[in-house]
This record gives structure tokens, C-alpha cells and sequence, in this order.
């Protein structure tokens, strides 16, 4: 049971629009979002912050270092959500699988690996090895490695904020 109800349309107030926007996109509102309206704004700022991430890098970069937090911190909803846009984005089911012991797995290129090593080191620590910070800004360009970290810090909200809150499907 959650410990936050998601908010009807009803209820939501001043997030009514917001979360209507969301259903005529998506054919649906999940329940995430229907929690953040309880914090009009910060629901807000959590669909403005999701749709900027969804430029600038390649699709499957993104949804690689999604699915690399999903695994970290075991959100059920994010994962229903993003095992799906990662198989539309190109990620192969070896890639979904082998999220935890990518060091060890033949299915990534170096550069992913390095995507993953930086999700996985910012995510655990809140810092990324100088090693791999330096391949990436070779990889990358400014624009894409800030919205890799937007990407990861994205991840980590909604996740976290679903295992704490005890978010449910949809």
C-alpha cells in the first residue's frame, strides 16, 4: 500500500492540467505523477526535467543508464516502464540482463561500459572516477554528458522516490 495516495483528477487542484497533459500523451497517468501532484510544482519540474532529458543523447544511451539505476536501487514501476522503452530504444535482453555484472558481459561496447561505470559510480557515491569522466568527455560532447547526469539524477528521483513512497502500477 502506498504511503502517499496518487491523486484522482479531482483532487489534484492546481495540478489538474498537468496531469491531463500527461493522460492525453501517455493514454494514462501513472501513478508517480499522480503522487508528485500532491507538490504541484515539483511535479512540474519532474515532467519538465523527463522530457529534457529525452534530448540531446541518443535513445539508447538513456534508457542504458536508466535501466543501470533501475537495477541499483530495484524500482518495480520504473522497470515495468523502462525495460520496455529500453528494448524500443535497441538495448538487446542480453544488455537488459547483464545491467548488474557489465564488467563481465560481452554485450556492451567500451563506451557503454562507460556509461554504465559512471552511472553506477555517481548513483553508489556521488562521484565518478577521473578515468572514466575523461573518456567521456572525449565521447561526448558537453550538451550530451550534461544530460547523461540529468538522465542518471532523473533515474535516481524516480526511483528512489517510488521505493520510499511505496508507488504502485500504473
Amino acid at each position: 500500500m502506498p504511503l502517499l495516495p496518487p491523486l484522482s483528477a479531482t483532487e489534484a487542484g492546481e495540478a489538474q492540467g498537468p496531469l491531463e497533459s500527461l493522460r492525453e500523451k501517455l493514454g494514462q497517468v501513472p501513478n508517480m505523477y499522480r503522487t508528485f501532484a500532491h507538490a504541484p510544482l515539483v511535479l512540474d519540474a519532474a515532467v519538465s526535467m523527463a522530457k529534457a532529458v529525452r534530448t540531446v543523447l541518443d535513445a539508447k544511451t538513456r534508457e542504458l543508464a536508466y535501466l543501470k539505476v533501475v537495477e541499483i536501487t530495484d524500482c518495480h514501476v520504473c522497470r515495468h516502464y523502462h525495460v520496455e522503452h529500453g528494448r524500443r530504444a535497441g538495448l538487446t535482453d542480453e544488455q537488459i540482463r547483464d545491467l548488474l555484472p557489465f564488467e563481465e558481459s560481452a554485450a556492451y561496447t567500451g563506451g557503454q561500459k562507460d556509461v554504465l561505470r559512471f552511472t553506477e559510480q555517481w548513483t553508489l557515491t556521488g562521484r565518478v572516477a577521473d578515468d572514466v569522466l575523461a573518456r567521456l568527455r572525449a565521447a561526448f560532447t558537453p550538451g550530451q554528458l550534461v544530460t547523461l547526469a540529468a538522465t542518471v539524477a532523473q533515474a535516481n528521483l524516480t526511483c528512489r522516490f517510488n521505493n520510499v513512497f511505496g508507488v504502485e502500477l500504473p
